[in-house]
């Protein structure tokens, strides 16, 4: 048994609803169950068989038949007709060599027929068709398809096809798919919706090629529990490993919802027969109005998981796993959150510390405009981990703000004061640590505009001053559980108080940013058409503050930020962003992207990135239609630095109005950094029927900016 279930149509163009030949009717208001005759000539009779020759018409509610020849028996409402029928109701179309019907019942037998669902592209033939009802229709030897018979792309070809509108559900026996005339799968028993309505079934199968794995053939198996949660199944032959199963349950409520996933192979013969598996838990409760509860946690068996069992760089990546259960109480102007955090670490060498528990309060009530904004943040976590240092620490963050000003300039004073307390264990300078430090910052900008040209266009220029001083703390006592430092050419530092991600560091500062951007807008839309931004911070004093390995910074200056975005053209946009260091005289890190997309759905995007000399990468993609049918894509992802290729991808794309069919191939670096492996998608996509094969289409679009 095999049931295919209809997913959501593509995103390509959608083929028209095939010409059904045209019904000729007695009237457009028939009496309820009223039966109307016509024809050219005949013999009618009150009761008994009335014959009826050339352009025959017989009416009855929403039934019309029409024929070149027949004849009618009053005392059943039964029709008997020959030579070009065609028959119609609200439901169908179906034109025959011949038919026995009744009208009442709207049931019979029909010969040699080609028939059309209405308000669909629903069609086919079938050498006998017998319709139990007007829902209800039974073909033998028939086909089924939502192309128009002038494209063919692909049809299903069976030995009987079951058709219920009222249930919206197709089901065929000793079925064969084919594309164009050319059978591709073979069906024992198949089921489907006629409306892309959810049902319980196999989905259609899928084959994939990977180095890891090697040939993998799944088989998905959908349960349609209830209308608010539902399960997939699916077990995979991996040619080099074994069975592996996955499953999925999905659920959605008034009060809960979330995504289960579990993935398990029993006993993979590449690694010795071991079981190895996978699970992820993504859930949110709501308790009441104001209470949420969530989990969100993952793990695998073990470190490799990702390497033998994922299909991206990306993936392989992963360095740690995390797992989360929190509750979550939000008020007018404020949220208390208390959670568990743990880590799965999967690099050896990053090991992280886990947060049992971790219990945050923040407060930020609302202001009228000319009020002193006053928020509060607190933390309350305890660090644990199986080496090093451990313990409580408590920060509590207090800050007020006001901002003159109007719409041509503002000034914004804003002060802050952190406290922090830790109680530790294992610390060797010492288990109990405090500190306070306050922080002042000034922030002032100016907005002056000018109309260009021909007054279409408004340019801006926005000077700003951004000035911020918190004293030196001597910190080193104190351990690094959760901090690290910013860097200033990934994550631009310019309006900043603080050089330090997390809390066990303050960067002590006395510094000015001086920065200035300028716009250029459609006056009438106000729609951004340029950005350009420059900007450099000047240090007053050096910066004594260091996590360990780090030294102190004496430079009175930092590099100065460029950034650059705009739209070229309707079909190109560019973005860059650069960092100058004015004592070395070089570009200390770059990233620049050019997209390119028109109204033919050309795609071509271009990217370069660097960082000092520790990484430089450049890559490109494309999508190019040659034809209305016919695309190629592809991308590479380039190491300048090593003169290696990190990741690429090719494929080649065929689509009609019910048909789309993709095959790629990647080859990409594993995590050990020095293997690839190698992947092959195919995929097909069957307006009105699903999809068969791996999922292309979110490999593509994870890998090419503006594919859809």
């Amino acid at each position: 048994m095999l049931v295919l279930q209809v997913q959501a149509e593509s995103q390509f163009p959608v083929c028209a609803i095939p010409s059904l030949a045209s019904i000729n009717k007695v009237t457009d208001q028939p009496a309820k169950d009223a039966v109307y005759l016509e024809a050219d000539t005949g013999l009618i009779k009150r009761s008994g068989v009335s014959s009826l020759v050339g352009n025959v018409i017989i009416q009855q509610n929403d039934l019309i038949i029409n024929a070149a020849k027949a004849s009618f028996d009053g005392t059943d409402n039964r029709v008997i007709a020959k030579g070009n029928v065609a028959l119609s109701n609200k439901n169908i179309q179906l034109n025959s060599d011949s038919i026995n019907y009744q009208t009442n019942a709207q049931s019979g037998e029909l010969k040699n027929v080609r028939y059309q669902l209405k308000n669909s592209s629903i069609n086919g033939r079938s050498r006998h068709v017998i319709q139990k009802n007007a829902q209800t229709l039974e073909l033998n030897d028939a086909t089924y398809s939502s192309c128009p018979p002038s494209v063919n792309s692909w049809h299903l070809a069976a030995g009987n096809i079951k058709l219920d509108q009222h249930k919206q559900i197709g089901s065929a026996k000793n079925v064969t798919l084919k594309i164009g005339n050319t059978p591709v799968f073979y069906f024992p028993w198949l089921s489907f919706s006629l409306n892309n309505q959810r049902k319980s079934g196999f989905l259609t199968p899928s084959i994939g090629v990977t180095e890891q794995s090697g040939t993998a053939i799944s088989t998905p198996y959908y349960f349609n529990l209830s209308p608010n949660y539902d399960a997939t199944v699916t077990p995979s032959y991996l040619s080099k490993r074994g069975l592996k199963i996955d499953t999925e349950f999905r659920y959605l409520s008034k009060y809960h919802q979330g995504i289960w996933e579990y993935e398990i192979l029993p006993r993979d013969r590449a690694s010795n027969n071991k079981q190895r598996d996978y699970f992820k838990i993504n859930h949110s409760s709501k308790i009441s109005d104001s209470v949420r509860f969530n989990i969100k946690t993952e793990g695998v068996s073990d470190k490799n998981y990702f390497d033998d069992f994922r299909k991206s760089l990306s993936d392989t990546s992963t360095s740690a796993l995390e797992r989360r259960v929190e509750v979550v109480k939000v008020g007018r102007n404020w949220r208390l959150s208390a959670a568990s955090i743990d880590y799965q670490t999967l690099d050896s060498t990053d090991s992280s510390y886990s947060k049992l528990p971790e219990i945050k309060f923040n407060y930020a009530p609302k202001i009228l405009p000319k009020q002193i904004n006053i928020s509060m943040d607190t933390e309350l976590s305890n660090f644990d981990k199986s080496d090093g240092p451990t313990g409580v620490r408590l920060d509590v963050n207090i800050k007020a703000s006001k901002k003159f000003g109007t719409d041509a300039w503002y000034f914004k004073p804003s002060v802050g004061l952190r406290h922090t307390y830790y109680n530790l264990k294992n610390n060797p300078t010492g288990n109990e640590q405090n500190r306070t430090l306050p922080t002042l910052s000034l922030d002032a900008g100016l907005f002056f505009d000018r109309t260009l040209g021909d007054g279409k266009l408004t340019q801006t220029l926005e000077p700003r001053l951004f000035y911020t001083y918190t004293p030196f703390r001597d910190q080193n006592d104190i351990p690094v559980f959760d901090t690290a430092k910013t860097d200033f050419s990934t994550s631009t530092q310019l309006f900043s108080t603080n050089r330090y991600t997390g809390k066990d560091r303050i960067g002590d500062s006395n510094q000015l940013t001086v920065a200035v951007t300028s716009r250029l807008q459609n006056r009438k839309t106000g729609k951004e058409l340029l950005q350009f931004s420059v900007g450099q911070i000047f240090h007053f004093t050096d910066r004594k503050v260091t996590l360990p390995g780090e030294s102190i910074q004496t430079n009175a200056q930092s590099e100065l930020a460029f950034e650059l975005s705009g739209k070229v053209n309707d079909n190109v946009r560019l973005s860059t962003s650069s960092f100058w260091d004015p004592k070395t005289q070089k570009w200390t890190a770059t990233e620049t992207r050019i997209n390119y997309k028109d109204n033919k759905n050309r795609i071509a995007n271009v990217a370069y990135r660097s960082l000092n000399d520790e990484l430089k990468q450049a890559s490109a993609s494309f999508a190019y239609p040659i034809n209305k049918e016919l695309s190629i894509i592809g991308r590479v992802d380039h190491d300048l630095k090593n003169n290696r290729n990190l990741e690429t991808l090719a494929g080649i794309e065929y689509q009609n109005c019910c048909i789309k069919t993709r095959l790629v191939g990647r080859k990409y670096l594993t995590s050990d950094n020095s293997t690839y492996d190698d992947a092959i998608f195919l995929q097909f996509e069957l307006k009105g029927l699903g999809n068969l094969g791996h999922k292309a289409n979110t490999v593509l679009e994870d890998k090419i900016y503006g594919y859809e």
